[in-house]
């Protein structure tokens, strides 16, 4: 062979190297393949695919899913879990793998084993999410990571919302604090962060169903709050819209008894089955601007799911 011939064949070979998106062999095992995840998750070449594309899409894609199964598979495991899928180049499910075997996973994974993903801009693309249900689980922090958090009332209906980049929620603190979920500025908590984020559900109007019970709520809302802060003043703010439909009434209440309330926002979102109330409240007003463009961000990425709702992979019975 010609030196010519080698040198020609070995630029082939490193173009053919340097080329993004070529597949490599795939991750042997779940913790390979998870490493691999987190790495992709913060690398320049891939995080903006990952924050901006893959786990909006996702998010949207498979809460569904794991409503529906919920609802499908007798004797739920609610417990925390969690998987890596191997995307392609054109976006289908290569392999997937799982820390640990659970129905609910399994109900899953008839569909995410069948899955298609917006192409990854680099491959294999190694998707790692970890599940929390609000299950007392050892390992709720680590299933805390990457998910969407998703909130269940097993058998009747789920919900999730959207999560600001620089913040964090947690199912753990929320159920010390006695709330569904709580959110707080990454690093921080319950205890020690300026403002937070949490939902609850309020169906206390409600008989058959709570369709037309939002106005009464709010009222009733406002009026348990002025029985213990009888100084409290309350503003209408501008309604959040939403992107799974529809928006959500906001009100702003100050003058509160307590001082570890300063100011406080309040957003009613109406459903057939409930009706949730997201609420940001800060100590001090000083972070307010970007708490409540937080606030504005987790609310408006809800979304609610029922045995009703038209999109759900598995039917409910």
């Amino acid at each position: 062979m010609s030196q010519m011939t080698k040198i020609a064949g070995s630029c082939i070979l490193i173009a053919l190297l340097a080329v993004p998106g070529l597949p490599s062999e795939l991750a042997g095992t779940f913790e390979e393949a998870a490493a691999r995840g987190d790495v992709q998750e913060k690398a320049p070449a891939t995080k903006e695919y990952f924050a901006r594309t893959l786990m909006p899409y996702f998010g949207k894609t498979y809460a569904p899913v794991f409503q529906s199964c919920f609802a499908a598979v007798p004797n739920p495991d609610s417990t925390a879990f969690a998987f890596v899928v191997a995307i392609a180049a054109d976006g289908h499910t290569e392999r997937v793998y799982s820390d640990r075997e659970t129905n609910i996973l399994q109900c899953v994974n008839k569909t995410l084993s069948k899955g298609a993903f917006p192409p990854p801009p680099e491959v294999p693309y190694y998707l790692h999410v970890a599940m929390n249900f609000g299950d007392d689980h050892p390992r709720r922090q680590a299933a805390e990571k990457s998910a969407p958090p998703l909130v269940l009332e097993p058998n009747k209906y789920s919900y999730t919302f959207g999560v600001p980049a620089g913040w964090e929620y947690s199912f753990e603190q929320a159920q010390e604090a006695g709330t569904r979920l709580l959110f707080f500025p990454r690093g921080g908590s319950f205890a020690v962060s300026n403002s937070i984020v949490y939902a609850n559900e309020d169906d206390d109007l409600c008989v058959a169903t709570c369709k037309g019970m939002l106005a009464r709520t709010i009222d009733k809302t406002i009026r348990e709050s002025r029985d213990d802060s009888p100084s409290l003043q309350v503003s209408v703010a501008s309604p959040i819209a939403i992107i799974g439909g529809g928006s959500a009434p906001v009100r702003i209440l100050t003058g509160w008894r307590d001082p570890r309330q300063a100011k406080e926002a309040l957003a009613f979102i109406e459903h057939d089955e409930a009706i949730v109330l997201v609420v940001l409240t800060t100590k001090n007003v000083k972070t307010w601007e970007q708490d409540y463009a937080a606030f504005r961000e987790i609310v408006a990425g809800h979304k609610f799911f029922s045995c009703n709702s038209p999109d759900l992979a598995v039917s409910c019975h």
